[in-house]
């Protein structure tokens, strides 16, 4: 059980329309998948979304060399070599949780179990999903679309919606208050600014906000703002969640030990992988808060997300269903298309997959349209 190569392919495509939030917009979704190969000829997968090529030049430089010839079931102690090759941080961090996220896949299929088994074991068997969207268009009034797509979640069986806002806080509460009524009184509504606002305005938008509900407030300010989230956190009664940029554990700390961040919403394809990710759940549990991983990139970070949040305890939190969530990114998405994409339940929950790892094994075919560069380390 020894890894005999690691093959890195960075996935490119445009997207059909222009789409973003209250920061930015983007025309393309990209990610950089890992497969780290066993000599009996089993694959895992990872992958990281945010910075893929300097992630690729990390682990064909740094990290890859240090994998091959290992024992591809000594996962912790292969996670703390490579934090020690490169010091665990910045872009070595999302190249780590790459390879980490493949290497728990690969043990994982290895023994033949799902991957929620290696991670403690599945304490659900279905986990209930938010819809991550709609997400806002230019050239327009970029709520314009909201109540349609919005209404198209709830069709598809969703009861959970977190909208994108922060683009003025009269509009953001009208179009809360908006969805809310589509959703009724039995929905859950989350809200995210995405580092769009200062904490003032973020305080503003809050509060007018407050009479339709929403669980979280996400991202309220910037992420390093630990004066803004306080200041936040003292004023309303809603939760603040946040983290998503977060490299490691201790990042968290500040706003725990102030009291400032209800939910944590570290990125298994940023935070170190799995093994990062389960650190930050081990400090959570300490502070006694909900940990519900970002989402983004391709299907292999959502189903990682997917086992991750079927292995965490119940935490009731005031909504309909008890955390952990599952975030399920519904903007235009070729990725999901080409690698697979769970279905959603009637009672808008995910089933976790029965079969070992992730569950679903991406195929080099399928997305082969999809990638820009490849590269194969061998011994």
């Amino acid at each position: 059980m020894s890894i005999s190569a690691v093959r890195l392919y960075h996935l490119v495509t445009a997207l059909p329309e222009t789409i973003g939030n209250a920061l930015v917009f983007f025309q393309s979704r990209e990610t950089l998948l890992v497969e780290v190969v066993d000599r009996s000829g089993v694959s895992g997968w990872g992958e990281t979304w945010a910075l893929p090529h300097a992630a690729a030049a990390v682990i064909e430089s740094r990290l890859a060399h240090r994998l091959l010839d290992q024992d591809a079931m000594q996962v912790g102690r292969l996670w703390h070599d490579m934090c020690a090759a490169t010091g665990g941080e910045g872009v070595s961090r999302m190249a780590i949780a790459a390879l980490d996220m493949a290497l728990h896949d690969l043990a994982a299929r290895l023994m033949g179990v799902p991957l929620a088994t290696v991670l403690g074991g599945a304490l659900r068997q279905r986990v209930p999903a938010y819809a991550s969207g709609p997400f806002f268009k230019p050239g327009g009034h970029p709520y314009r679309d909201f109540e349609r797509e919005a209404a198209g979640y709830l069709e598809a069986g969703f009861k959970a919606i977190k909208l994108r806002s922060g683009l003025h806080p009269r509009e953001d509460a009208a179009i809360a208050a908006k969805v809310r009524r589509l959703m009724g009184e039995d929905g859950t509504l989350m809200v995210d600014f995405n580092q769009a606002y200062s904490p003032r305005a973020a305080l503003d938008a809050s509060l007018r906000m407050a009479d339709s509900r929403p669980l979280w407030i996400e991202e309220p300010t910037t992420p390093e703002d630990i004066d803004g989230y306080r200041l936040l956190a003292g004023r309303v009664e809603t939760s603040l969640a946040g983290g998503e940029t977060y490299g490691e554990a201790r990042a968290f700390l500040p706003f725990l030990s102030t009291g400032s961040m209800d939910v944590l919403q570290p990125d298994i394809a940023i935070c170190g992988g799995l093994s990062g990710v389960s650190r930050v759940a081990a400090l959570a549990e300490l502070y006694a808060r909900p940990v519900i991983p970002h989402v983004w990139g391709s299907s292999v970070n959502l189903y990682a997300a997917l086992h991750f949040a079927a292995a965490q305890p119940a935490m009731p939190a005031g909504a309909a269903a008890p955390m952990p969530y599952l975030e399920y990114d519904m903007g235009p998405h070729p990725l999901f298309d080409a690698l697979g994409r769970p279905p959603v339940n009637a009672d808008g929950t995910v089933s976790l997959p029965d079969g070992p790892g992730l569950g679903i094994t991406p195929s080099p075919a399928a997305f082969a349209p999809l990638v820009g560069t490849s590269r194969e380390i061998t011994p």
